[in-house]
């Protein structure tokens, strides 16, 4: 079922390669519009006045309807195995959904409001199943261990959080030490460790280390909130390779850091990493691309003509007009004074390409919503690769966070 779905994905994704795999800088200077849409659709947007902001299906754009009809029918939330986590239940009948409880003081004191939703919404679910099925939990990629935290303080399960970084570590355990002063606490239940994750890692031998006590014997959960890039694939062979870890429940994010795949058949540009993170929900309720990214697009123009390439400049410009923003560009990227163009050679650069704003803004948004094709692609390979591992009873994509808060929402349960 995931390969047919996958099948699919990959169809869509040669057949707008161009669209996919190009950067949106060089929209000007490569002159994208025409390089990168099919001909047929672009001819279709340049034939009829479309207004992007209130647009709705309709017989003009036959084209576009298609085109915004198959990526949606091809995204995550299409594929027939994507379970809504209030539905979790129904996928483990040993798990419900009572007595979760919840502290104010940590919602108030340690956590902002995107953090807490991802905390409570994954921390939940992984309480629940840990209480109940009495297992230990490993958080990979613990970070600063909030979710460590809610479980040992909301669900009273065991944790081993693992983080490389000794800052988070130290910063985990400091906040610990506040909370333990203001609340009425079971023994502490959680172990820090600062080591880096790789496919290697020996999570046994932490625990051994941290929890003598603990009998070990299929008893694991190993999850991880947002893991980073390739974090997400070492996790994912370590839950196959370990007979101990029972339940696998993890949500990915960062895709531009790996570029890797399990289905050695395929790649993803860069681009095409950076293209999946895209928030077509925030996009839609939005409904603007920010100027930084047409301003950064003109710039390119002038970039090119004095010589200048593969400049990386970054956000944080100054956005009230062009020649203050390219200015700032320059400065950043380390031009001399001398060597920057005048503002009004700026603003004429500016003017010379405004009327492309209208296209720019379509094409970005044709953009998101292959996005969508793109984080289906990603999260489908590792998917498979589990599937294909033939040691998961169960495997589902669990549709988790509010997109408005948390874009990265889906997260890979398995369970052997």
């Amino acid at each position: 079922m995931y390969d047919e779905h996958f099948d699919k994905v990959i169809y869509f994704i040669n057949t707008y390669h161009k669209l996919i795999n190009c950067h949106i800088v060089d929209f000007v200077t490569e002159n994208l519009w025409m390089t990168c849409l099919p001909e047929t659709l672009r001819s279709e947007l340049e034939k009829n006045e479309l207004n992007w902001m209130n647009w709705t299906e309709n017989d003009d754009y036959p084209m576009l309807n298609n085109f915004m009809k198959l990526a949606k029918s091809l995204s995550l939330q299409s594929c027939s195995m994507e379970i809504n986590s209030k539905d979790f239940s129904n996928t483990l009948p040993h798990i419900n959904n009572e007595n979760k409880c919840m502290y104010e003081s940590i919602k108030v004191e340690f956590i902002n409001a995107k953090k807490l939703h991802e905390v409570e919404s994954l921390g939940n679910i992984i309480g629940e199943i840990a209480a109940k099925t009495n297992n230990l939990v490993i958080d990979a990629g613990a970070g600063k261990a909030y979710l460590s935290t809610f479980l040992a303080e909301n669900h009273q399960v065991p944790v081993l959080a693992i983080d490389s970084s000794q800052l988070c570590s130290n910063g985990a355990i400091c906040r610990q030490k506040k909370l333990q002063k203001k609340l009425i606490l079971s023994p502490v239940l959680v172990r820090y460790v600062v080591e880096e994750i790789n496919d290697r890692t020996d999570y046994i031998k932490m625990i051994k280390q941290n929890f003598c006590n603990w009998d070990i014997n299929k008893n694991l959960i190993l999850t991880g909130l947002h893991t980073c890039g390739s974090l997400t694939d070492s996790v994912i062979r370590t839950f196959l390779a370990t007979k101990d870890i029972n339940i696998l429940c993890i949500v990915p994010c960062c895709y531009h850091l790996s570029n890797e795949t399990f289905n050695k058949k395929i790649s993803f540009s860069k681009n095409a990493r950076m293209l999946a993170q895209q928030s077509i929900e925030r996009s839609m309720k939005n409904k603007f691309v920010p100027s930084s990214l047409f301003y950064r697009a003109i710039l390119q123009v002038t970039f090119h003509s004095l010589g200048i390439y593969n400049a990386k400049v970054g956000r944080g410009g100054p956005l009230h007009d062009f020649p203050s923003y390219a200015q700032w560009a320059f400065s950043k990227i380390g031009i001399d004074l001398e060597k920057i163009p005048s503002r009004e050679t700026l603003t004429n650069t500016f003017q010379l390409y405004a009327h492309l704003t209208k296209k720019f803004y379509i094409f970005q948004m044709l953009r998101v919503h292959v996005g969508l094709v793109l984080e289906a692609a990603i999260m489908l390979d590792r998917i498979i690769f589990l599937q294909n591992s033939n040691q998961c009873s169960k495997i589902a994509i669990l549709r988790l966070f509010d997109p408005m808060l948390s874009p990265r929402r889906y997260g890979i349960i398995a369970v052997k």
